[in-house]
Parts: C-alpha cells; structure tokens; sequence
C-alpha cells in the first residue's frame, strides 16, 4: 500500500478558514472538568482562530477563569464513516481581542451575527495557539508547532484593506461574477469583505461565501496575481 500524503500546516489552516462552526473544549470553572460546546467560528489574517461568545454562556465563563482551551474544525463526509473525515485541533489559550480587523473579519464570514454585534455582553476572543493536532484519515496524523500552520502575516495585514477597497471599487462586477460562477452564488452585488493569505470572504445581503485562492499569498505582488487570475476566471 503506498504511503499517504502528510497533513501540512496549510491543509490545516485551510480548513480551518473553510468551516463555519467548531467544537470548543474549556475548563469548568468549578472543578476544571472538560466542557464542550458548539462556537461559530472565524479567522484572523494570520489564520489564528477568531470567536464571538457572549458571557452569559458557559464557556465564555470558563475562558474569563482560565483561558486554556482547544478547539476542533472538522470536514466529515457526506455518507461513510464520519472518522475518514479530516479534523483540526487547535490548543492554545483564547484572550478577548478588540482590534476592529477582528470584528470586521468575523462578521465577514458570518453576516447574521450582525443583529447582536453590538450587545454589551458579546465580545471577540482569538486563540493563541501552543500545539496543533490534524488527523485526516488513515495514515495522515500530524502535530504541528504554530508557525508551521499560522505563519506571520504581516504584509497582507497591511495591505488587506487597500485591496478590499480597490476590488470593490474598481472591480465590482468582477467580484460578482467570482461568486456567481466559482462558487454558486445567486445573482447579486457581491462585495470583498475580508482578505487573507487563503483567500477572500464575499458578501451580500446577509450572506457569505469563501473562495480559496489556488496557492497561499503573504505579499501584496503575489495577492495581486492572485486577484487578477480569480478575476479572469471569473
């Protein structure tokens, strides 16, 4: 039987940015025991995981005693045995997070929760990640250290939102047609609203969508090949 392919730090960011909701585990803040709960999920330019929780849930409770956490992304198949699927854990410790990019990337991928972005008890924690854990089915188990799954991103954190704007502004129709034609979408006015070195979230009237860019980018030159090449295709 030939060996199979290992799980990269990239498949592994990547899949974390592709999936909307994860498994959170904390400590019970009386008496530690394990908690797990379901959390939407989102990320930073870097890749590092983004959520926004409430206080009055459990696990926000938890993170506010001891900010040690993991989290879990998984793709499962559609039919078949659920464990042939690809999962990401993530373990590290969350700390609250303010910065406006934070809030704009999360509410780029998830529009809905725009109706409670402003309630006082909501607030946006990233996970500072220690340890990565992937498993993508037999043979494919992999540890990885941070910087091998979220390298610094610094260049496309400077230039992400001169690139959403030039986009928008001057590629608009182009932009909707990306969405209608790579990724299914309804004929709207879709706009860029968040840009990373994977790819971009679009939206439009409440909805979201990712398109993946065919290689990761972490310079504006490469961003911008990246965009003219999904523009063509599109």
């Amino acid at each position: 039987m030939a060996a199979q392919k290992g799980f990269t730090g990239d498949e592994m960011r990547r899949l974390l940015r592709r999936v909307r909701t994860a498994t959170l585990a904390t400590l019970n803040r009386e008496g530690g025991i394990p908690y797990g709960s379901l959390v939407n999920l989102a990320s930073d330019v870097d890749g590092r995981p983004v959520i926004f929780v409430s206080e009055l849930a459990w696990h926000t409770r938890n993170l506010l005693a001891d900010g040690r956490a993991s989290l879990m992304a998984s793709e499962l198949p559609a039919t078949g045995d659920a464990l042939t699927g690809a999962r990401v854990t993530v373990m590290g410790r969350f700390l609250p997070c303010a910065e406006e990019r934070v809030r704009r990337r999360y509410l780029a991928r998830h529009p809905e929760a725009n109706f409670y972005a402003g309630f006082p008890d909501f607030a946006y924690w990233r996970l500072e990640p220690e340890l990565i854990h992937a498993v993508a089915g037999f043979g494919r188990i992999e540890t990885r250290m941070p910087d091998e799954v979220f390298p610094p991103a610094r260049e496309m954190t400077e230039t992400e939102d001169s690139a959403i704007a030039h986009m928008n502004d001057d590629h608009a129709e182009a932009v909707s047609r990306l969405a209608r034609r790579l990724g299914g979408a309804a004929e709207e006015a879709w706009k860029i609203a968040a840009i990373d070195p994977d790819g971009c979230d679009l939206v439009a009237a409440g909805r979201s969508l990712r398109l993946e860019f065919p290689e990761p980018v972490f310079s504006a030159a490469q961003l911008r090949v990246s965009l003219a090449r999904l523009s063509s295709s599109g």
